[in-house]
């Protein structure tokens, strides 16, 4: 799926019938003629309802129907298996699904349907919401999911686009397979966006895509965009392709900001806004130890552009593990080391990394370097960034080879006054100072892993 692809509109979340019948046809066909099924736990604030549980009303609907549930506690595992509309009128108190130990509080095994306004809560040792493999085109906006284990298990065939819309993901950890996640995905998803959610509480990820790099696993063509994530966790990709990740905000991650563990390719990452997590804002890793990446399954081909990172407790942005052919480019790093690690703490830091491009990006005020490249570090492009008031230096490179300056590396057009060995900086000795360079990205501005992903970077 190209990036237009993903960038262009949503489709409505009413889906119109594909094909054309004849007026006698559509009469005679009770499939197409959709009803509106009511249900009210007690009738007391629909005394028609028809059902007196959403498990009822379900066995009872056609596809293509509408479900209404009224205000009321279901202590119940809804299985979805045909295309229906279920809509709380929550106008009177919420309408709580709450299945306890009994699964998923909804678990969709059809095609195109929509699910909006619930809170769903205390599914123990399941998620939340259940999206099988074998079928897409699910609207899923403007529900509460909490204290579940999981809060979403994202999958998708990808015939048709997958949304997850305006949720909140509150605190999901309940004891079982996949805790702490407020989306999680492994089975495989591709055609989905994920926009405009809240995310807080979750121990483990915000949303976590894992596939095993199969076909039969692909995570491709996702959407991830303006979603706030607010004292939560990463949001992690592993084995993921042909996918946006633009205009989030990430204040206080209990892991890094942003953590692609391998084999994540051909991704955008862009517009983000990333502050005082504890690890590292934007992390590109091969992690083989923790995830199901294949060995030398590098992360390659990504963008990673004109986001702000700051306050992170080790470094703004890591290239590590052979990350290969990405372009880190037009971002602000400001600040980052706040945890006072002697080994991290820069701006942008190239470890193992090789044939990158890191260009146009500002770089200053953190505790060791403004960008930095290890001996391992080679053939990387180095252009053109504005470097200052970094602790150690702005500019340092610690390989060796016949590039700019003795290094393996080309350092060129690059502003700033120290570095760890002469010829890396343009015009070593002037000083940037904060706002004198017109940039208006000023930081005031944006105020606005069963295992441990994404959480010990080390």
């Amino acid at each position: 799926m190209t990036l237009r692809a993903l960038l262009s509109p949503s489709r409505s979340s009413v889906k119109a019938s594909r094909s054309y019948r004849p007026a006698a046809e559509l009469l005679e066909d009770r499939r197409l003629m959709a009803s509106v099924l009511l249900v009210d736990d007690d009738r007391a604030q629909a005394p028609n309802a028809q059902y007196t549980t959403i498990s009822a009303a379900v066995a009872a609907a056609h596809p293509g129907d509408t479900i209404r549930v009224y205000t009321g506690t279901y202590h119940e595992s809804v299985t979805v298996d045909k295309t229906l509309n279920l809509v709380a009128q929550s106008k009177k108190g919420a309408v709580v699904v709450d299945p306890a130990a009994l699964g998923s509080g909804f678990d969709v095994q059809a095609n195109d349907v929509r699910i909006t306004g619930f809170r769903i809560q205390d599914a123990t040792g399941s998620p939340g919401i259940n999206l099988g493999r074998a079928f897409s085109g699910a609207d899923i906006e403007k529900n509460v999911l909490a204290d579940n284990t999981s809060g979403i298990y994202l999958n998708s065939s990808g015939a048709d686009r997958t949304v997850i819309r305006g949720n909140a993901f509150l605190h999901n950890n309940a004891a079982g397979a996949a805790a702490g996640n407020g989306i999680y995905s492994d089975q495989g998803v591709s055609n989905a966006r994920i926009e405009g959610n809240y995310f807080t509480g979750q121990t483990n990820a915000a949303m976590i895509f894992v596939g095993n790099g199969s076909t039969a696993q692909a995570q491709t063509g996702l959407l991830i965009r303006g979603n706030v994530l607010s004292h939560d966790a990463p949001i992690i990709l592993v084995n993921t392709s042909n996918s946006a990740i633009v205009g989030n905000v990430s204040v206080a991650s209990s892991g890094s900001g942003i953590f692609f563990g391998g084999g994540v390719h051909d991704v955008l990452v862009s517009h983000n806004v990333l502050r005082n997590g504890a690890f590292t804002g934007i992390n590109l890793r091969t992690d083989t130890v923790n995830y199901p990446v294949a060995a030398g399954a590098v992360d390659t081909h990504n963008v990673i552009r004109d986001n702000i990172i700051t306050g992170f407790g080790d470094s703004g942005i890591r290239l590590r593990d052979g990350a290969t052919a990405n372009v880190v480019e037009g971002n602000r790093v400001s600040g980052n080391g706040t945890g006072n690690d002697p080994t991290t703490g820069d701006g942008i830091s190239l470890e193992g990394a090789t044939n990158n491009i890191v260009r146009d990006n500002r770089a200053d005020h953190n505790r060791r370097d403004g960008i930095r490249a290890d001996a391992a570090s080679t053939g990387n492009k180095i252009l053109n960034n504005r470097l200052s008031d970094n602790g150690e230096h702005d500019a340092h490179d610690d390989s060796t080879g016949t590039a700019t300056a003795g290094t393996a590396n080309t350092w060129k057009g690059n502003s700033g006054s120290t570095q760890n060995r002469p010829g890396l900086l343009a015009d070593h000795g002037h000083k940037h100072h904060d706002g004198d360079d017109g940039d208006d990205r000023d930081d005031d501005d944006h105020d606005h892993h069963k295992n441990d992903e994404g959480h010990d970077d080390d």
